[in-house]
């Protein structure tokens, strides 16, 4: 009777060897930059440090919330609406677990000299055309509509702006900026970004 607790011990010990070691989820490292912006606005997603404590990372799936979906550790995504979106990122592991990590991006409205619409088009090169607004309630005494232009592989190429004078609250004004960058492929326009800078005439 004395020796049952030994063989009791042993016993869970033959059994607790036997058992597979339990897998452990992936853990994602989540990086999207920037966060917020003019559209269009291009953002950078990498999960490139995320890793598997027992394994390895098989892939990693992208939503970036407007419709659009993908795989890679390492992707550029250009954001054309304005809107609030979450990007998800799901990393999945050698033996099928996965993480989920979702990061909000806010693509729209640039204070107080808003982008209203823009259009692009080769035009000897290539032309960034649209409307801004003051949105704020200050004259604005100049402003400056930046476009950054990028190749095919979200290089940057060049930046072109156009100066514009005297917005008053609740005024628009056209802007057209031209670059003399062609994209390589035949009919396709460039990656591009658009910003804005004021200066305030009581600031002068």
């Amino acid at each position: 009777m004395r020796k049952c607790p030994v063989l009791l011990a042993f016993l869970g010990l033959v059994l607790f060897g036997c058992t597979p070691p339990r897998n452990l989820p992936p853990v994602p490292v989540v990086a999207v930059e920037p966060s917020q912006g003019e559209a269009p606005l291009f953002v950078r997603a990498s999960a490139e440090e995320s890793f598997d404590p027992d394994g390895t990372i098989l892939v990693v799936r992208w939503d970036f919330g407007d419709g659009v979906q993908t795989e890679g550790l390492k992707i550029i995504h250009r954001y054309d609406q304005e809107g609030d979106f979450f990007v998800t990122a799901e990393v999945v592991d050698n033996q099928g677990l996965s993480t989920v990590v979702r990061l909000p991006v806010h693509v729209g409205v640039s204070y107080p000299l808003d982008v209203l619409e823009w259009h692009v088009e080769e035009f000897g090169g290539t032309r960034v055309y649209g409307r801004v607004k003051n949105i704020g309630d200050r004259r604005i005494n100049l402003g400056r509509v930046a476009v950054r232009f990028y190749d095919e592989d979200w290089n940057f190429v060049e930046e072109r702006s156009k100066v514009l004078g005297d917005l008053y609250p609740g005024m628009e004004q056209i802007f057209e900026v031209r670059s003399a960058y062609r994209p390589l492929s035949p009919g396709g326009a460039p990656n591009h970004t658009i910003y804005t800078e004021v200066i305030h005439a009581d600031e002068l």
